[in-house]
């Protein structure tokens, strides 16, 4: 009998205007047999952006957080999960013994990425 292959915690990079996803995105890890760790479930935003923690503390959690998860995975464009997704890179390029999977399902997820990727077409291309 063949070992399954141990799940991967996934980073599931969503912008805020894709709350409504939320389940669906998980669902879609889920079915890869994954374990999702998604973001705007784990840091309700009346707590975080929302609340005491603001903004730039949540976007420090986020970080915290993607480098705990095994892989990256980007479901939406906005400009916080760009910051997310340079922040991957740019954790990948200074610890080349860690480095996470990079998938960027952007397309499949969110019909108006194009909208919010003006000037960043170079890091959607990794």
């Amino acid at each position: 009998m063949s070992e399954r292959p141990k799940p991967k915690l996934i980073y599931c990079a969503t912008p805020s205007r894709m709350v409504s996803s939320t389940k669906q995105i998980m669902n879609f890890v889920t079915a890869q047999r994954d374990a999702p760790f998604h973001p705007l479930h784990a840091f309700e935003y009346s707590r975080f952006e929302g609340g005491p923690v603001g903004r730039e503390g949540t976007l420090e959690f986020c970080c915290r957080a993607i480098q705990l998860c095994d892989e990256f995975w980007l479901f939406g464009v906005s400009a916080g999960t760009l910051f997310e997704l340079d922040f991957t890179v740019e954790f990948n390029r200074k610890n080349p013994q860690l480095q996470k999977t990079i998938r960027l399902l952007h397309r499949d997820f969110d019909p108006d990425w194009e909208e919010f990727a003006t000037g960043h077409m170079d890091l959607l291309r990794l």
